[in-house]
This record gives structure tokens, C-alpha cells and sequence, in this order.
């Protein structure tokens, strides 16, 4: 059975440096552990999806180097269920890293190397391997490709007339008049609370609600919103949902790091499902709760334990 959700994004290799504080400019602080474990936000979206939908349902369409972390990449995404037939081995390029620093309360500073990442092209789209993943799939997310890829995948899912969540992460650094002509026929915009205003390149997050509707008017927007929960804009209406208070469920916040990914993993997989948006993003949000527990990049839950979760939260 082909896939049926096709994710493209970033794959990378996470260097986690466990602090008891961030360092402030200058200051030198004891690393109290390290962890070395695969991230990107590709590829844990990926991971996440799959967690929930099943092993051979979710491709993932990147780039990597031709090195030693490509190989460790590509084993553990077999692994997990994520068919990675769609990412493509690059010569010029080392594979993409990150250099994580979390806290002691979870909080996180990310320096990212891009590497192969930035190697995806408009020509690797057009493989036949990554054309028949995209001919059979429902549902495509789009992450954060090259600036240009991001165009041309967008466009890909409006002909193809698939299901597109689109979660622009780095790339709301070019701003909303960059992808206006682009973002007409989405389904989907997902944004963190700090990239929503800068995306619409104002203060806040009301204004940038309104912009980005005007931008993308058949969109439904999700915004995720750290300790203070979510948010869901559609039709000219905000709902939002409190976080979710893990002390409930008796765990506690390790690393939020991911958190993020596998929301929007959750989400898209409960999309395929069939789920209603507004049970998908609940569901959404207890994910990247649930994740936030783990000290791994890729410590999202499987389908039995987000589940089961939700329902004791709930009941």
C-alpha cells in the first residue's frame, strides 16, 4: 500500500547539551549531559505521523550527505516505519546538524547547520520515485525546504488537489508578501506563537491572525502557544485550548524540544484518519504535551499511548 501522507523537511542530527541554565553572552556553564540522537523537523514529523498511522504510510521526502550520520539517518527512519525511498543522498553536502542547550525546566536554544538540507531542489521533485509518492498520497506537509521548493510544493498540492498543512518554521523569516501568491488554496497553516507575528510582520498575535487569513482565506490557522496551550483560527473565529497539565497524568517536563513537530505530526496523521479538525488538534496538543516528557528529539508517543492519555486527562 502506497503512503498516504507525505511529509518534506528537514533531517538533522541533534546534539543535545543538558545545562541547569541557558548561558547568558560570555558566560561558560557545566554541560551536565549530552545526548546525540536524530532530529530535524522533517523527520520527526515523520516519526510522529507514523507513530499514530502505522509503519509504511508516511514518506518522507529530504536530502542527506553522503557521510556516516546519512547511514545512522536512514536505519533508524526504517526502523520507525517512515519509507524514506524519497530522500535523496547529496555529494556536495555534509548531513544537516543541530546544537541544542535545554535547561533544567525544558527550555531550549537551537543553532542548526543546514548541510544537505539546503540541497533539495525543484529537480528532485520531479523523480519518479517522489512523483509517485505525491500522485498517491492525501495529505502533504510542507516544512521548511528552500524557499523555492516550498513554492514549488505548495503548487504541487493545489494540482495534485491534495490535503496541504503548510508549517513554514525558518521561512517565516522572508515574510508574508514573499508567499502571498503562493498560500491562496492551502488547508492548513501551522505557526508557533513567535513566528505568527513575524510571518505577518506585526506585533500581535491578533493582527497576525487576521493578515495571514487575508493571505490564505480558505486556511485554517493553528498556532501553537508553549505553557499557554493552542489556538484555532477558521473562518474568522478563535478557539484556543489550555495546556495541558501534565502533573494530571503524574510526569513532568524534560525537554520541549520536538514538542513542536510532533503536534503537527499528530495532527496531520489524525487528518488522515478522518478525525474532525477539532479533535485532530486536541489530539494535536496532547502530543507535544506527552513529548515534552521525553529528553529525545523524536520523543513523541504512539497512537495507544496518546490515546489512552487523552482519555484519563479527560475522563
Amino acid at each position: 500500500m502506497p503512503p498516504e501522507l507525505a511529509i518534506t523537511g528537514a533531517l538533522n542530527w541533534d546534539i543535545n547539551l543538558f545545562v541547569k541554565q541557558i548561558p547568558r553572552s560570555g558566560q561558560e556553564v557545566v554541560v551536565e549531559k549530552i545526548d546525540r540522537v536524530p532530529g530535524g523537523k522533517g523527520g520527526n514529523v515523520a516519526v510522529a505521523a507514523t507513530r499514530i498511522l502505522g509503519q509504511g504510510h508516511v514518506a518522507l521526502i529530504a536530502c542527506l550527505g553522503r557521510d556516516d550520520v546519512a547511514e545512522k539517518q536512514i536505519s533508524i527512519l526504517k526502523q520507525e516505519g517512515v519509507d524514506a525511498s524519497t530522500v535523496q543522498m547529496l555529494d556536495r553536502f555534509e548531513s544537516g546538524q543541530a546544537y541544542i542547550t535545554v535547561d533544567q525546566k525544558g527550555s531550549n536554544v537551537i543553532e542548526t547547520h543546514f548541510g544537505a538540507n539546503a540541497g533539495l531542489n525543484q529537480d528532485h521533485l520531479m523523480l519518479p520515485t517522489v512523483q509517485s509518492v505525491l500522485a498517491n498520497i492525501q495529505t502533504l506537509v510542507v516544512i521548511d525546504p528552500p524557499r523555492q521548493v516550498a513554492g514549488r510544493l505548495l503548487a504541487e498540492g493545489r494540482r495534485l488537489r491534495k490535503s496541504v498543512i503548510w508549517h513554514p518554521g525558518v521561512l517565516t523569516r522572508y515574510g508574508l508578501s514573499e508567499f502571498e501568491d503562493d498560500m491562496e488554496e492551502i488547508d492548513y497553516l501551522v505557526l508557533n506563537e513567535h513566528e505568527a507575528p513575524l510571518f505577518a510582520g506585526v506585533k500581535r498575535l491578533d493582527q497576525a491572525l487576521s493578515s495571514l487569513n487575508k493571505a490564505a482565506p480558505k486556511a485554517k490557522i493553528l498556532v501553537t502557544l508553549g505553557n499557554r496551550g493552542a489556538a484555532f483560527y477558521s473562518a474568522g473565529k478563535l478557539s484556543r485550548i489550555p495546556r495541558i497539565s501534565l502533573e494530571k497524568l503524574g510526569r513532568k517536563v524534560v525537554n520541549t524540544t520536538g514538542s513542536g513537530d510532533a503536534f503537527v505530526g499528530a495532527f496531520a496523521a489524525y487528518k488522515v484518519l478522518g478525525v474532525n479538525d477539532i479533535d485532530a488538534f486536541r489530539f494535536a496538543n496532547m502530543a507535544g504535551a506527552l513529548k515534552a516528557c521525553h529528553p529525545e528529539t523524536r520523543g513523541s508517543p504512539t497512537r495507544k499511548d496518546l490515546e489512552e492519555s487523552y482519555r484519563k486527562y479527560f475522563d
